[in-house]
């Protein structure tokens, strides 16, 4: 099983983590990834937490990786809460079968890459995970690269 780490950065109070970053790590590379307004807001529409990146890390298990999952508190309350959220949800997943399988990786835009955004989708149950570029300081290009380095993929 080849592991990959995700790090989900987010806000802890009063109960409840606020996620707006998660990076993914793996192969000696790094990943970074902003969640926009939509995404983080996901968790409040399904009272989930975890709703953002549902279904990237449904793509990474069912695509046979072992998730190593880590959660960064950048502004928290350091309540018993926080401390048992963390203790909870930092931690490993197994994937879902023994073989990688390959994960389909798409430009929003094919004629068009370095102003368009990343599909990721399983092959599987079509699971699909945007990566919005907007916000990040590498060109959409770039951002698949590391991405392809991390997942092992051509």
């Amino acid at each position: 099983m080849k592991t990959i780490n995700v790090n989900l950065e987010g806000d802890y109070e009063s109960g409840w983590f606020t996620m707006f970053a998660v990076s993914l790590e793996g192969n000696g590379s790094i990943l970074p990834i902003s969640l926009t307004a939509k995404q983080t807001n996901l968790a409040n529409y399904y009272d989930d937490v975890f709703e953002p990146v549902l279904e990237l890390r449904n793509i990474l298990l069912e695509s046979g990786f072992t998730i190593n999952q880590t959660i960064e508190i950048i502004n928290g309350d350091d309540s018993e809460d926080q401390m048992r959220f963390l203790k909870d949800f930092n931690g490993i997943t197994k994937g879902w079968c023994e073989k990688i399988q390959p994960i389909n990786l798409t430009f929003s835009d094919s004629e068009n890459p370095n102003s368009s955004n990343i599909v990721m989708e399983s092959t599987g149950e079509g699971y699909t995970f945007t990566i919005y570029t907007e916000t990040n300081d590498q060109t959409p290009t770039e951002l698949m690269k590391t991405l392809k380095l991390i997942l092992s993929q051509d």
